[in-house]
């Protein structure tokens, strides 16, 4: 799944979904809210920046980065990939608006 921003619609990267067997669901432009990576990014930025504090360099933003990351649960995660059927209905419904999500 991908929005179809250029980097995707390259020939090369085309060529090798094709030849890896990679099947690529249509969907739709500028719908992020439909694609559940984007609300595990917010769960990320949000943990990161719980403290409300600045990183005084890359490390300790890296160290925090990968802290929020290994503090998202499995539970989550399938929760996220578990919404997609609802995602893709209510994308339909809303003919590639925004929905809910």
């Amino acid at each position: 799944m991908h929005d179809g921003a250029s980097i995707y619609r390259a020939h090369r990267v085309r060529q090798f979904f094709e030849k890896e067997e990679v099947p690529v669901m249509d969907w739709p432009a500028k719908s992020p809210d439909s694609n559940p990576i984007e609300n595990l990014w917010g769960l990320l930025a949000r943990a990161v920046y719980a403290v409300c504090r600045q990183f005084d360099n890359v490390e300790e933003l890296k160290e925090a980065v990968w802290e929020a990351w290994d503090n998202i649960t499995t539970d989550t995660l399938k929760s996220l990939l578990g919404s997609m059927q609802r995602r893709c209905t209510d994308c339909y419904l809303a003919k590639g608006g925004a929905t809910k999500y």
